[in-house]
């Protein structure tokens, strides 16, 4: 199987994740549960400045405008390195993923209408719908489509290593999410699988460098 095969197989088996996700979040106990969570953190979070923070500025680096224009710098990034050929499809692949994710995560937020966390100390505002996070969606789109590219040119050790830290970032910015009261933990999970599903279903848009010797 090639690797692009199996990106388009790893995507499928998310996409249905996500739906098993998304259909639990209608189920009253997973709901009550999800609530359970947030209200357990809630109380943590409001009597802990420095948990807050960190909650806060991890939720920044985060936020779909802190994405956007990461996306851009990283598109001007590949454009200007690489073949003519790869670069055009680098960008294109970038661009394409963030705002396919985009789209997708703003139809399903409309879909579900999910309501935001009800809690005794709120302590962040947001305006939409609750279910996906788009902090998590776009953050995972963003750290999976840039891996995608750099895969054939990480070594083995290497690829363990960003595939973690890409996994740290996406985890520790849907944990923002939770601590701060805007969003349930079904919330960010969906929000991470729409968003690694998304960059690795778009992953056949570019065509991978060969790998350095």
């Amino acid at each position: 199987m090639t690797a692009r095969r199996l990106e388009i197989g790893v995507a499928a088996a998310l996409a249905a994740a996500f739906a098993i996700v998304a259909v639990l979040t209608t189920v009253p106990a997973v709901a009550a549960w999800d609530l359970r969570i947030d209200v357990a953190v809630n109380g943590l979070v409001s009597a802990n400045s420095a948990m807050r923070t960190a909650a806060f500025a991890v939720t920044t680096a985060g936020s779909p405008e802190a994405v956007d224009v990461l996306t851009v710098i990283a598109v001007i990034a590949v454009w200007m390195w690489g073949d003519r050929a790869w670069r055009t499809r680098a960008a294109l692949y970038l661009a394409a993923a963030r705002l396919v994710e985009l789209g997708v995560e703003t139809a399903l937020k409309h879909l579900a209408d999910r309501h935001r966390p009800l809690l005794p100390h709120p302590l962040a505002t947001a305006q939409d719908a609750s279910f996906p996070s788009g902090h998590t969606a776009g953050t995972a789109v963003l750290c999976v489509s840039l891996l995608v590219l750099a895969w054939p040119w990480l070594s083995r050790a290497a690829r363990a290593g960003w595939t973690g830290a890409a996994a740290a970032a996406i985890a520790a910015v849907g944990a923002s999410r939770v601590l701060l009261g805007v969003h349930y933990v079904t919330d960010v999970l969906g929000g991470a699988l729409l968003g690694t599903a998304t960059a690795l279903a778009l992953s056949p848009l570019v065509t991978p460098l060969p790998r350095r010797r």
